[in-house]
C-alpha cells in the first residue's frame, strides 16, 4: 500500500482550537481503516497514551540527531 495522506474535508475544533475530529468522504474512511488496521493491537495502546507517543517520538527524534547512549542493564 502506497503511503499517502488522508484528505481532510474540514476539521471540528473545540473551545480551545483543539483539533478533536475530522470530516472525511467514505473513500478516505476506508483507506483509513485500512492503515489502522496494520497496527497490531499490541501496540495500539501507545496512540491512546500521549505522554508515552510522545516520549517515543522525543527518542526517534533524538536517535535520528545521533543523540543515544549505551544502556548498561547491569545498572537498573
Amino acid at each position: 500500500m502506497a503511503t499517502q495522506s488522508i484528505k481532510v474535508k474540514q476539521y471540528v475544533v473545540n473551545d480551545k482550537g483543539r483539533k478533536v475530529a475530522a470530516v472525511i468522504n467514505i473513500k478516505e474512511f476506508n483507506r483509513l481503516n485500512k492503515v489502522l488496521s496494520l497496527i497490531p493491537p499490541s501496540e495500539a495502546w501507545l496512540y491512546d497514551d500521549e505522554g508515552a507517543l510522545e516520549s517515543v517520538r522525543k527518542g526517534l527524534k533524538d536517535a535520528a540527531r545521533g543523540k543515544v547512549s549505551k544502556l548498561n542493564l547491569a545498572d537498573l
